[in-house]
């Protein structure tokens, strides 16, 4: 389950909106994080975030997707 963001940083928002709700701490020496996915760029340029879990809203479950297209990974 995917929700799809234009930009990588509205994935990134949601996902510290979700860690935030769930009381997940960043701390300021560098462990913990407030993130709980993150968001993928798929092959039309659009940011896949995994939520799975996640307590959407009415509208966000209405917008999840259940597939998404990520570009093939090059080779080295």
């Amino acid at each position: 389950m995917y929700l799809i963001f234009e930009t990588e940083q509205e994935g990134i928002d949601r996902s510290e909106q979700e860690g935030i709700a769930l009381g997940l701490a960043y701390h300021k020496v560098g462990k913990g994080s407030r993130y709980v996915t993150s968001p993928r760029l798929t092959s039309s340029d659009t940011w896949a975030l995994p939520v799975d879990g996640y307590n959407l809203t009415e509208e966000e479950q209405e917008l999840v997707v259940e597939t998404v297209t990520f570009p093939e990974p090059e080779e080295i």
